[in-house]
């Protein structure tokens, strides 16, 4: 599906920019690699059991890909897609006994961790031009100023997988599957080559809440050719049955980006 959504975006960026001389329309394709620390808890009934310390989860790789359509059209918003995948399984010797999914763990345990997260954002940029000054008699500029305002809309897919590895049971398993609409806030400070930016969603509800805070620096290597590095953190709380899950990444993320 990412990769349909990509597809049209680059054939909307090229009929545009074939159209219009002062190219109205820009589109950002970026790929990487994201490291997260995984971290939280799964609450019910019995002991609540945590990620890091009774299912031995610490660091993880995971792969994503985001594209960015930039419009230089007076009140059009630009949009933006990300995605990324993430799989890790972890054996571990429970110190106590746990529940998960209704099912009593309390010795040798295999487990799985499915992530997925589909983030698009709809946003409105607010810019400030920079201006030139002088210092000992060199010329210098004080960077561009950008605020965005606007609607992030994400779906998450996560499945956790145990198996009792002492036994010939079934594994148990907590599967997540939710679509939440986030207020969006996004900074982004221009200055030559470089593009520093910060971003944060978030929202609450009753029964599921999720988080998502930014912020990186972009630099511009060669035309149309940069080179990204940010610190991610994404976090959701879901009641799902007799569990409430919340689950947490948190690490950097490095990618190359090309933009048309």
């Amino acid at each position: 599906m990412i990769l349909r959504i990509l597809s049209l975006l680059f054939v909307v960026s090229t009929l545009y920019g074939a159209a219009d001389e002062e190219k109205k329309v820009t589109v950002k394709f970026e790929v990487g690699m994201y490291s997260p620390t995984i971290g939280g808890t799964i609450s019910n009934s019995a002991t609540p059991s945590t990620f890091k310390d009774d299912f031995a989860y610490q660091s993880s790789k995971a792969t994503y890909a985001a594209a960015e359509l930039l419009l230089n059209y007076d009140y059009v918003p630009n949009a933006s897609i990300s995605y990324f995948n993430m799989q890790e399984k972890q054996d571990s010797t429970l110190s106590k006994s746990l529940k998960v999914a209704d099912v009593d763990f309390n010795s040798t345990v295999s487990s799985i961790v499915n992530y997925e997260v589909f983030n698009f954002t709809l946003y409105q940029d607010f810019k400030n031009k920079g201006a030139f000054f002088t210092i000992f008699g060199k010329h210098f500029y004080s960077g561009d100023v950008e605020f965005d305002v606007g609607v992030n809309t994400k779906l998450f897919l996560w499945k956790f997988q145990v198996t009792d590895t002492s036994t010939t049971s079934s594994p148990s398993w907590i599967e997540v599957k939710e679509l939440i609409a986030l207020p969006y806030l996004g900074f982004k400070y221009y200055l030559y080559d470089f593009i520093a930016y910060a971003s944060v969603s978030a929202l609450s509800l009753k029964e599921a809440s999720s988080s998502s805070y930014q912020a990186g620096l972009e630099y511009k290597v060669m035309k149309n050719l940069y080179f990204n590095a940010s610190y991610l953190q994404e976090q959701f709380t879901v009641v799902e049955l007799l569990d409430t899950v919340d689950f947490t990444t948190s690490g950097y993320r490095f990618g190359v980006e090309y933009a048309f």
